[in-house]
């Protein structure tokens, strides 16, 4: 069967106009690298779901869900006719499948063997912070007048990593900009608002004001208050990086900003170097200091207020932090 399709990514935005231009990206992202494991320049490969699926098997949960998402996503918007109706039958199926014992693992809260692999102990995490720390002592950086390319990848790991300690969002920091005081950020256009994240700087406080990230539907716009440790942190990189109001925050070696994609190897390249090649990702921290804080036999595991503020910060909902992302390493 053909699976005709030009350009795939205006056919989804024309069938489906609701989403976000990041989704689509996210859902390209995904069937390029379809298209590279089958060395193909189209999409007829998608006429077998079982080759598909046997390409992927070893690939993470969330690759392989978001894989089929990307499929479904795009043969609902070539639906043709009956043969693309059966097709999406048959990824959906496989899809739900996974879903569902997905589910199951995630229920049972403990943690499953790949991600044991790569499950760091939130003192781990904070040893591998502070081994950056005393390399960027030991380099005087915060003195340095000119950094090298690397002297900026270093604080700039350094303080996403800080920030996912404190505040685990998704890669919500991607594209987020440096905004000096809340009339810059109020005489933003509707557009600019709600298509961007922005950190809000303040005399005496730092904030983030955060519009687009995967349940923002749901919730809305969500302010998150910068704790004063992490502050600190956050004002030494915008000095050291020269960053100025309307500047993206964390940027590649060519000054565009970075993608979640690349947040995301950006961290586990960096934890594979620290941490014996655990290689921890951004969803990876997430359950790392959502297990820290509440997990069994921890001083809040049973604190509803403290476990409404992760909630919060995190973008999802108590009983989803408690199913996902607390876990229990045997």
């Amino acid at each position: 069967m053909k699976i005709n399709s030009e350009n795939s990514m205006d056919e989804i935005q024309k069938a489906r106009p609701h989403l976000k231009t990041n989704t689509i990206k996210q859902y390209e992202t995904h069937l390029n690298k379809l298209k590279k494991l089958f060395d193909s320049e189209n999409y007829d490969f998608l006429d077998d779901p079982e080759k598909v699926a046997e390409k992927i098997k070893d690939k993470a949960y969330t690759s392989r869900r978001n894989t089929y998402n990307a499929i479904i996503v795009l043969l609902m918007a070539l639906n043709h006719d009956e043969k693309y109706d059966k097709l999406l039958e048959k990824y959906d199926k496989i899809r739900n499948e996974l879903n569902d014992m997905y589910d199951k693992n995630q229920q049972s809260g403990k943690i499953s063997e790949s991600q044991s692999k790569n499950f760091a102990k939130y003192e781990e995490i904070e040893a591998m912070i502070k081994k950056m720390e005393d390399q960027i002592k030991e380099k005087g950086l915060k003195k340095k007048t000119e950094l090298t390319g690397k002297d900026k990848e270093l604080l700039m790991v350094y303080t996403i990593y800080n920030f996912l300690l404190r505040i685990p969002t998704r890669n919500d920091m991607a594209g987020q900009i440096l905004l000096n005081g809340k009339k810059a950020y109020n005489s933003l256009t509707d557009d600019d608002k709600k298509t961007n994240n922005y950190l809000i700087k303040e005399k005496g406080k730092m904030y983030g004001i955060y519009n687009e990230y995967k349940t923002s539907k749901k919730w809305g716009e969500k302010k998150i208050d910068i704790p004063k440790d992490l502050e600190k942190i956050l004002n030494m990189y915008i000095r050291k990086t020269g960053k100025k109001s309307g500047d993206v925050l964390f940027t590649s070696s060519t000054g565009n900003g970075l993608s979640r994609n690349m947040i995301s190897q950006l961290l586990m390249r960096t934890s594979k170097k620290y941490l014996d090649g655990k290689s921890v990702s951004t969803t990876m921290m997430r359950k790392i200091v959502a297990s820290h804080h509440f997990g069994e036999g921890t001083e809040f595991a049973k604190l509803k207020e403290k476990q409404e503020e992760l909630a919060h910060n995190m973008g999802h909902s108590v009983e989803t932090q408690n199913k996902v992302y607390i876990k229990e390493k045997e």
